[in-house]
């Protein structure tokens, strides 16, 4: 195995990464880093069981955006990072701390209008997002989709909704 993990071959690299369970963590992160997994193996290489699960804040300053955004994972990361990562230049790091739950209710209506729909939709879906800004993006048909997925719509608003919907068919 150590053999294949430093094939030159990329193909080689990431098909280990997909199908053999004794992958090494480092290959699992190198493969990370260009691979964002495939229809087959969905989830691999951050769902294989040898992915590193800690010792992750130290990606948090990582020049490379998709390394960067695994600090968010690490159990000792904090709802200062996830703030700071919501304005991040890049939209995969924003989009990670959109859909984070240590979200300030602030940023997370700040994101529901980000530039990027990415950040949008995970922003829109994020429970920290208060209400007086959830109930205008459920009215309005650009961004009601989103924003009916957020689990923190208020009962009268579901109850309203959800009558309405009967009222059409």
């Amino acid at each position: 195995m150590e053999l294949l993990a430093h094939d030159e071959d990329r193909v080689v690299r990431r098909f280990l990464t997909e199908s053999c369970d004794d992958a090494p963590a480092y290959l699992l992160l190198e493969v990370w880093s260009w691979w964002s997994g495939s229809f087959s193996f969905p989830g691999r290489p951050r769902n294989h069981p040898n992915f590193p699960r800690h010792d992750l804040l130290r990606f948090a300053e990582d020049p490379q955006p998709r390394i960067r955004l695994l600090a968010l994972d690490d159990s000792a990361s904090s709802a200062s990072l996830v703030e700071r990562f919501s304005r991040d230049p890049d939209a995969q790091v924003r989009s990670r701390a959109a859909a984070d739950p240590r979200l300030s209710p602030e940023s997370a209506a700040r994101l529901a209008h980000d530039a990027d729909y990415r950040v949008r939709r995970s922003a829109r879906q994020n429970p920290a997002l208060p209400p007086k800004d959830l109930i205008p993006l459920l009215l309005d048909e650009h961004s009601a989709e989103d924003a009916a997925q957020n689990p923190s719509i208020p009962t009268p608003v579901m109850h309203r909704m959800i009558s309405l919907a009967a009222a059409r068919v």
